[in-house]
């Protein structure tokens, strides 16, 4: 399999994993994962933006496009939970919580390329 199409489709995936996870009823919903909904989101989007990073990596803007990416997948979500679910519902919380997994992402990255730049 050619490298180049393996973090794209991994992101693909994964951004399909999470949409669904996010909008199945939530009674439904696997007992896997963290023990507090909010860092679920903030894990997820960690998860999505870091590998959406990979798949964008050999352009200038990886970071920030990732970064963006998932910002806006967890708005997606947000928006998707409140219009077409019924067990479950928006909360500005969730997308503060995808807000900071986003961060994370792009302060790891930030610090490991600044780190690798100086050496």
């Amino acid at each position: 399999m050619n490298s180049s199409i393996v973090w794209p489709a991994l992101c693909a995936g994964l951004t399909v994993l999470v949409l669904w996870l996010s909008l199945i009823p939530a009674d439904t919903v696997p007992a896997v994962g963290l023990d507090w909904d909010k860092l679920n989101h903030a894990a997820a989007i960690a998860a999505v933006t870091f590998v959406a990073f990979l798949a964008l990596k050999p352009y200038r803007w990886a970071v920030q496009t990732a970064f963006l990416y998932g910002i806006l997948l967890g708005g997606l979500i947000e928006l998707f939970q409140a219009i077409f679910t019924t067990t479950r519902s928006a909360e500005w919380g969730d997308l503060l919580a995808d807000l900071i997994g986003a961060g994370f992402v792009w302060c790891l990255i930030f610090f490991i390329q600044r780190k690798r730049d100086q050496s």
